[in-house]
């Protein structure tokens, strides 16, 4: 099940989250790019791995017909500044995929959703990944222990 999200706030939350798949649809245009944006990973004592928060949000576009594992790197966005998408060594700043994220991420960043934007989560947690079954969490795609521990801004 996916949702739509339909204010500023809680796409803003969900994409910096720390692991979000988010589809940005043009209205306009019909394009859209799904990308997944995460925060890497450490190990725990346990040999398990949990969520870095430390690390900046590592961005991938879906580059390819297999939706689970055709995603190619794309940059980082900083925890200092959710307002900015970075190229990474193999991202290229020209790239419409690239482009698309950053203009997001810039009006976001002024509590902006743009008129002719759709933001669509896969009916996941942004934050941990859990399927989202509570009609509240799926309008914002938080489940609700974790949008205690999201920041509602970008």
């Amino acid at each position: 099940m996916t949702g739509q999200l339909t204010t500023a706030s809680d796409a803003a939350a969900y994409i910096t989250a720390g692991k979000a798949t988010v589809t940005l649809v043009s209205k306009k245009t019909g394009t859209r790019f799904t990308y997944e944006i995460k925060h890497g990973s450490q190990r725990t004592d346990a040999g398990g791995f949990k969520m870095d928060t430390s690390t900046p949000l590592f961005v991938k576009v879906l580059a390819g017909p297999q939706n689970t594992d055709d995603y190619m790197y794309l940059g980082f966005i900083p925890n200092n500044n959710h307002g900015t998408l970075v190229a990474g060594r193999k991202g290229r700043p020209d790239a419409p995929s690239f482009k698309a994220l950053s203009w997001v991420l810039q009006a976001l960043e002024r509590d902006l959703l743009p008129e002719q934007l759709e933001v669509w989560h896969e009916g996941a947690c942004g934050r941990c990944g859990r399927k989202l079954t509570v009609p509240k969490s799926i309008e914002n795609g938080i489940g609700p222990e974790c949008a205690r521990k999201v920041h509602t801004h970008i």
